[in-house]
């Protein structure tokens, strides 16, 4: 029985021995072949073409760099890449002169938006307006909305704000709004009683 034992034992390390030296594990490195060394990394500008380049491989006309008569033909290319699971980073630069008159090659964030210098303007979204002293319906209904102690607000564009500010059409008569009639259309109006019941009177005394 124990020389059985030692049988099997010895037959299960030799399988297991012969399996190891027979079939070597590959490891999982990016070489040569890979898809981020085949990708092209380079999109420049000149004129009206655009050419796409592979910096780590060798020039080879019509090959590398890939030339696009437009900007349409190029993102037609990237949706076909994309299309095919192929995502490659490209970096975009423009071939563009600086102002002593010299050619020089400008990184930009991508075709459609060069963004010359300067950032983008991106209009915030309105923010929610959140009021406690709101919350519990119908109880404090068309009340005034509550004080904002801390100032979480400021510089946000609110549902509250839109209550003061520029009507759709025509002028306002508010000096805060772009749109703003000017002092003499604000003093027609409140000579037309369109303020009343909204005046402040000082007393002197």
């Amino acid at each position: 029985m124990t020389n059985k034992k030692i049988v099997v034992s010895l037959s299960i390390f030799l399988l297991g021995l012969y399996y190891f030296t027979k079939y070597g594990s590959v490891e999982g490195f990016d070489d040569k072949n890979s898809l981020t060394y085949k990708c092209p990394n380079v999109l420049i500008q000149k004129g009206s073409e655009f050419l796409l380049y592979n910096s780590k491989l060798a020039e080879v006309p019509g090959v590398n760099p890939l030339k696009f008569a437009n900007l349409e033909d190029y993102v037609e290319f990237t949706e076909w890449q994309r299309s095919q699971g192929i995502l490659c980073p490209i970096l975009y630069v423009q071939e563009v002169y600086d102002t002593q008159g010299k050619r020089v090659f400008k990184a930009r964030p991508s075709p459609t938006d060069l963004q010359g210098g300067l950032p983008d303007y991106i209009q915030s979204d309105q923010s929610k307006l959140f009021d406690a002293s709101h919350d519990d319906n119908p109880y404090n209904t068309n009340s005034y909305p509550g004080f904002d102690p801390q100032d979480q607000y400021v510089g946000l564009d609110t549902p509250l704000d839109k209550m003061y500010h520029a009507a759709k059409g025509g002028i306002s008569p508010n000096p805060m709004d772009d749109n703003w009639g000017g002092a003499k259309y604000t003093q027609q109006l409140i000579d037309q009683g369109y303020y009343k019941g909204n005046e402040v009177a000082i007393a002197v005394p």
